[in-house]
């Protein structure tokens, strides 16, 4: 644990989606699941389409998606905050090397390296890993599958929510690159080259887990990002000790589950709850949050 009198510095870099597949990410067991469903997905390709250039003629302008936090972790970086997107842009890469290859396509080795490739242990060792690594159980290696190219996804039994929104994301790039440029591989090669371009987003680097939670905290606390249930969660683990990680995700899972198999929406149910266990007349559900901030002692 480093000392608190330690400097907390932070490293923010601007970077394409190509630049950022340079480096190796996990996303750690105790981080929510990939939630993001076929609208978002949607979404995301179709923002990105609109500031595609309609011909190479046609000077690109970038276009931004967000922002990351992460921290190292063991010759990697742990996705703090920006799953969702940097899963999403992993699935992109994947989606178009397998539609290059069933329209007949010559393979391009740097989508490939973009998508896995080999790294050095502190003991000097070689070792073959994919850019983006899902360490929740919920997700079943379902990345990694679609990594190597399975085309059998949607046979895998006893499927969780994480990977069917998985397994949705990657078939609605699929479909968008189908819809959007047909079997024309040279137009699809010229998405992708923008895509790894000229969209960007801001990566934030701190030393720690505990001070990148705490800058996860402050951008999604300022209207950007999530609601006060995800970041109720932070808080709940930036006051955890790392050891206690693993322990305080199952019981955060089997609470959010046990909702959601009520039918009960989980910030209501915390909003009910405030009101019986503590002298609380009036609490909005957008205010929750920061109740429990103001109110930590309690």
């Amino acid at each position: 644990m480093a000392p608190e009198n330690e400097k907390k510095i932070i490293k923010s870099l601007d970077l394409s989606i190509g630049n950022l597949f340079n480096d190796f990410y996990v996303v750690p067991s105790y981080q929510r699941e990939y939630v993001w469903e076929q609208g978002q997905v949607e979404q995301l390709l179709q923002d990105v389409y609109e500031a595609f250039p309609e011909s190479p003629q046609i000077a690109p302008s970038d276009y931004f998606i967000g922002s990351l936090v992460v921290c190292p972790s063991d010759g990697v970086l742990e996705l703090i905050d920006g799953q969702q997107r940097m899963t999403t842009a992993f699935l992109f890469l994947c989606a178009v090397r397998d539609h290059l290859a069933v329209v007949g396509a010559k393979s391009l080795s740097t989508i490939d390296n973009q998508i896995a490739a080999t790294s050095v242990d502190q003991l000097g060792e070689e070792t073959y890993r994919y850019r983006v690594v899902l360490q929740y159980e919920d997700s079943l290696d379902i990345v990694k599958r679609i990594g190597q190219g399975e085309d059998s996804l949607d046979e895998i039994a006893k499927k969780t929510r994480s990977v069917d929104n998985l397994i949705t994301a990657y078939h609605t790039i699929r479909l968008f690159l189908k819809n959007e440029f047909h079997e024309t591989p040279a137009e699809v090669k010229r998405f992708y080259v923008y895509f790894t371009r000229n969209v960007k987003v801001v990566r934030i680097q701190t030393q720690d887990i505990a001070h990148a939670l705490k800058v996860f905290e402050t951008i999604n606390d300022r209207g950007m990002g999530l609601d006060s249930m995800d970041l109720l969660k932070n808080l709940m683990f930036m006051q955890a000790e790392k050891v206690y990680f693993d322990k305080l995700k199952v019981k955060w899972k089997k609470l959010v589950d046990t909702l959601h198999q009520a039918g009960e929406k989980p910030l209501r149910f915390l909003r009910y709850f405030v009101f019986a266990t503590h002298d609380v007349e009036r609490l909005r559900e957008k205010e929750i949050y920061q109740w429990f901030v103001e109110n930590e002692k309690r």
